[in-house]
């Protein structure tokens, strides 16, 4: 058969390698020639994804049986587009941008009663009355993802404070770092000011002319939720508890995987949620990652989107949780094979990104030294580390100051066991 993988980054690698392994051709759309998935392929197009015409018309002559959907994020209606003009199974162009539009979104799901709070539209023509919010509220960009400008807001204040940021010319500058009439301390001091100011104006980069989303913050504990869509019927592959941040950021620092029978009542009210919420949105026949929070038996989804989640998540961090690869099974299903999404052989895992913050790397152990200071019953299951010594690790902002730094994955017996892992790991560190 034939595939088309669009997006074809190094998350898609997996992706391709089980479509090649299983007996597929892939054609391979990117607009970096250099790209991981182009390089693997068996055909390429260099185009930028964000233009549906003209990936359209690329594959039209490529007799495309299905797409292969990778972690891809707001140019997922590209993939909805090409479905629809070549009559292909697959989620419509119309449900890929429900998943994109987050304020499309949060109404469809309010209109039904499947989602609490308010949500306002932000941008530099239509600013927010900001009496009508209730707060905590999170303010964030109405497409995208990847945690791209999210801040969470405790009071007007707050938001007051970084509209005027965003809006004012020459705001979130750095300060002076020059170490003329400085001792060393203060010096070194000055440097971490102007690392972190200059991370913050990263984070708020955004054109201001884009829409913005002012919504109340959820309560209760946020999980991420991986499955798939089959028919029309959702089956969960792998329910993962989220480990945040503290305010304004809110980003993601790991995720614990979530035994069944740990909470049977949580996993069945989230079942019965997500499929309410597909049958809502109209999305079928695809794989399937959600942000939801959960707080007794009231659950609400934050986004949902029609592929699977990146991250290092749907290539390494299911099939070891649960002995199924979710980026085979998609294959098998579209081919008509056997398949099955349901987990064969859970374990207790936790996918943990190198989180720490205000301080300079001067110590990096190994994978051999952390898993030898590993309590009975720990194991390793993955390491990479990205960051170098001297390295100054800044405010976690966004997702892209969290991810280059790198991961692991580690198993053990127990909760308790995988917090005692996740601090001998973050001693084994020498940070100042």
């Amino acid at each position: 058969m034939n595939v088309a993988v669009i997006g074809a980054d190094n998350e898609s690698v997996h992706a391709i390698e089980q479509a090649h392994r299983l007996g597929h051709r892939v054609i391979a759309i990117d607009k970096d020639p250099d790209a991981g998935g182009v390089k693997i392929a068996d055909a390429s197009y260099k185009i930028d994804i964000s233009h549906e015409d003209e990936v359209i018309e690329a594959l039209r002559g490529e007799n495309i049986d299905f797409v292969m959907t990778t972690p891809i994020g707001q140019n997922l209606p590209t993939i909805g587009a090409v479905n629809d003009a070549l009559n292909l199974p697959g989620i419509t162009r119309e449900q890929a941008v429900l998943c994109t539009d987050k304020y499309a979104f949060h109404n469809r799901l309010r209109n039904v009663k499947l989602r609490d709070g308010h949500c306002y539209l932000v941008n530099s023509c239509k600013p927010v009355e900001t009496v009508v919010i209730t707060y905590p509220a999170v303010f964030k960009p109405r497409f995208g993802s990847h945690g791209r400008s999210v801040h969470y807001l405790a009071d007007e204040g707050e938001l007051n404070a970084l509209i005027d940021e965003i809006w004012t010319p020459g705001a979130g500058d750095m300060p002076d770092a020059s170490p003329k009439g400085q001792t060393a301390e203060e010096f070194a001091l000055n440097v971490k000011r102007a690392m972190e100011a200059h991370q913050k104006k990263a984070s708020l980069e955004d054109d201001p002319n884009d829409d913005y989303i002012l919504e109340d913050a959820l309560p209760g504990i946020e999980y991420a939720v991986d499955g798939f869509v089959e028919g029309c019927n959702f089956e969960l592959m792998l329910l993962r508890r989220k480990k945040l941040t503290p305010p304004p950021a809110r980003q993601a620092v790991s995720y614990t995987a979530v035994m069944p029978g740990d909470d049977i009542r949580t996993d069945m009210l989230i079942r019965q949620y997500m499929n309410k919420l597909c049958e809502v949105t109209g999305i079928k026949e695809c794989m399937l990652h959600a942000d939801i929070c959960v707080l007794g038996r009231e659950i609400n989804a934050i986004e949902i989107s029609a592929s699977p989640a990146g991250r290092h998540v749907y290539d390494e961090f299911i099939p070891m949780a649960t002995g199924v690869d979710p980026a085979e099974q998609f294959l098998r299903y579209m081919s008509g094979q056997s398949h099955y999404f349901e987990p064969l052989n859970m374990k207790r895992l936790m996918l943990h990104y190198f989180d720490m913050e205000h301080c300079f790397v001067h110590g990096i152990p190994t994978a051999d030294e952390v898993r030898k200071k590993l309590p009975e019953g720990a194991v390793l299951k993955a390491w990479d580390c990205s960051m170098k010594l001297l390295d100054y690790l800044g405010s976690i902002n966004d997702e892209s100051s969290l991810l280059n730094r790198g991961y692991y994955i580690v198993e053990a017996q127990s909760e308790k066991g995988l917090i005692e892992a996740e601090q001998i790991i973050r001693d084994s560190f020498d940070l100042k």
